[in-house]
């Protein structure tokens, strides 16, 4: 059971993405109910219900909505999904990170110091920055936030919260 499963706040706001398991839990605790199911069905000795893709509670559970609006914190992996892997200064395929100020020049690894870079261009560029080394940005660098990373988590999960008629 690794399929994830949509979660939704009783007012129909995202608010993350469970695994099958915890959302069949939050159904068989009458927690939450299935708004979008997918082909097939769980069964069990006392149970028989359709594979949910998307439920929503029953009753509103406060999430404390600064949350989803903090920065996401900095990583490697986040600045390659963030710039979709492809080069800042060619939008070639991008494999490595590159500090925009350096770190032997005091650079540190930020979201808005770091852009992805292929080999290539990485490598030409060096131990300078992009204005010394003539090879300018062809996009700005840009914070990640934790609500951007649950949505797309929950079109990772094949689901279309549009079609659903919810606008959050």
């Amino acid at each position: 059971m690794t399929a994830q499963v949509v979660v939704l706040n009783a007012t129909l706001e995202p608010i993350g993405v469970a695994s099958l398991q915890r959302a069949v839990a939050f159904i068989v605790k009458e927690r939450a109910q299935i708004v979008l199911a997918a082909d097939g069905t769980i069964r069990s000795n006392s149970l028989e219900l359709p594979v949910p893709r998307v439920v929503v509670f029953n009753d509103y559970v406060r999430i404390p909505h600064t949350r989803l609006y903090d920065r996401m914190p900095w990583s490697r992996t986040g600045v390659l999904d963030r710039d979709a892997r492809r080069c800042a200064y060619c939008e070639g395929p991008g494999a490595t990170i590159d500090h925009i100020q350096p770190t032997s020049r005091g650079g540190e690894s930020t979201w808005l110091n770091t852009i992805v870079a292929c080999v290539a261009c990485n490598g030409a560029k060096g131990d300078r920055t992009p204005g010394e080394a003539g090879m300018p940005l062809l996009f700005e660098p840009r914070v990640v936030w934790r609500r951007e990373v649950m949505m797309l988590a929950v079109a990772a999960a094949g689901v279309d919260l549009a079609e659903l008629g919810i606008t959050h």
